[in-house]
């Protein structure tokens, strides 16, 4: 059976009433996180590993039910994690960057990373992954942030304050409170990727939904929106990066 577990707690860890135990299951890894939740979670982790969110309460047995009536969709969620890196293995090694929507290798030239024409400081020894993703930072803020101020005038749309963020799952989101959030990442897409998402979430300031009226903002804004969501979907994998 899928759940027949070969190496069990392998690893304990207290951290503030939280325990983590370590599965071995038909040659996958599963993570199990007790804490004082209230709800249940499987995430498919960019690792390929499982891991299991669920209230101290929970018992060995119960999990273990939990992920058998879910295998299937468990299985399916590792197969695409498995081609995701296929697909674009030489930018998960990180042999390979996009910025500004054009791939280019990186390089290391005596004390600098090269990505294009940019040479990043960099100490041998260091961490090249933590370097670049500083850089990515700071061209993000220097870039992004001023693009986002010239749209909100160009669409009058206005929002009270803005900020780069470091998110796994969104491109941005707007609030109630008129803020938006935009993912560092962006910087990696191509000028038309990075207004469409400036352009969505500032139509959230009119719409706080994805109703028909705020798509009929949007294309009001970008007409040609839907084919440039086409180019973020294919793109995705960017948010797995740094």
């Amino acid at each position: 059976m899928f759940l027949r577990v070969f190496c069990f707690c392998i690893v304990h860890i207290f951290i503030l009433h939280s325990t983590i135990f370590w599965y071995i299951i038909e040659n996958m890894k599963v993570v199990v996180k007790r804490s004082r939740r209230r709800t249940i979670s499987i995430k498919i982790l960019n690792s390929g590993e499982v891991q299991v969110n669920c209230p101290l309460r929970y018992s060995d047995n119960q999990v273990n039910k939990i992920l058998e009536e879910k295998e299937e969709w468990i299985q399916k969620g590792i197969a695409k994690v498995q081609q995701r890196y296929s697909e674009h293995k030489e930018f998960y090694n990180y042999s390979k960057i996009m910025f500004l929507g054009t791939t280019y290798e990186i390089k290391y030239v005596e004390n600098n990373i090269q990505i294009g024409d940019y040479l990043i400081p960099y100490r041998k020894g260091s961490s090249a992954q933590n370097v670049i993703k500083k850089w990515l930072l700071k061209m993000a803020k220097s870039l992004i942030l001023p693009r986002i101020s010239h749209l909100s005038e160009y669409c009058d749309l206005r929002y009270k304050s803005t900020k780069i963020i470091s998110a796994r799952k969104k491109w941005g989101s707007c609030n109630s409170e008129k803020e938006i959030r935009l993912n560092f990442r962006m910087i990696m897409l191509s000028q038309s990727c990075i207004d469409y998402v400036c352009i969505h979430e500032l139509c959230h300031l009119k719409y706080m939904n994805h109703s028909k009226y705020f798509w009929s903002l949007v294309q009001k804004h970008l007409s040609n929106y839907r084919q440039i969501k086409k180019e973020i979907s294919q793109n995705n994998f960017v948010l797995d990066l740094f």
